[in-house]
């Protein structure tokens, strides 16, 4: 056995897959019809080549990992991508994936983890695990990457502003004011440490568009 099974293994221990972390990816499947969907998705390293992902029941991602059993994880630090694959009014767009892939991956990402499933848990009335395989890891940018605050706050913000969306659309407003203070808190960090027109300040501003149109 070696190989193939440490090769992936030593893969995802250099691009930081700490067992037990949450990491930020944007996972991408296909419907049974061939429909490709995309959505940020915290995954977290589950065993030596395994993962967990924990989507919400009513999200296309769970029907098509639980239909099809294969996903993708795609490593990126567009920021711009994980905001507009989170609030998707219309679906996702053609122009996201490279051509001819099953499952999609995207344009741009740096690095590649294919899944397959396991195992499924239905953990609440909102909420299954899919326990998955790592069949395949490729890196397609080797270059190292320094740190931005700037960055991770972003992703942040994007994050508290889904849920605030959610908060809004049930009458919750004291959570949707909880996950706003959140929200500014990250948004000070990336007004403090990304220039203007930078990624990070642009999604802010689409995400503050967004806060102003909900309420």
């Amino acid at each position: 056995m070696f190989r193939e099974d440490e090769e992936v293994q030593r893969i995802l221990d250099r691009l930081g897959f700490q067992l037990g972390e949450i990491v930020e990816t944007i996972v991408t499947s296909r419907g049974l019809g061939g429909e490709p969907n995309a959505a940020p998705m915290g995954i977290s390293r589950a065993g030596p080549r395994t993962v967990e992902v924990k989507p919400f029941l009513d999200t296309t991602t769970y029907a098509n990992l639980r239909d099809t059993g294969r996903g993708l994880a795609n490593v990126t630090y567009d920021v711009r991508l994980f905001l507009e694959t989170a609030f998707k009014e219309s679906g996702a767009r053609l122009e996201w994936f490279e051509e001819d892939e099953d499952p999609s991956r995207l344009k741009g990402a740096e690095a590649l983890i294919s899944l397959s499933v396991l195992d499924e848990t239905i953990v609440s009335d909102r909420r299954a695990i899919f326990l998955c395989q790592v069949e395949r890891v490729q890196v397609l940018n080797p270059v190292p990457r320094v740190f931005s605050r700037g960055f991770a706050a972003a992703v942040e913000a994007i994050i508290y502003a889904t849920r605030i969306e959610a908060f809004i659309r049930k009458g919750r407003r004291d959570e949707a004011e909880e996950q706003l203070r959140r929200f500014d808190e990250c948004r000070e960090i990336v007004e403090r440490v990304s220039p203007e027109g930078s990624p990070n300040r642009l999604v802010i501003r689409a995400l503050k568009e967004k806060l102003r149109e909900w309420k």
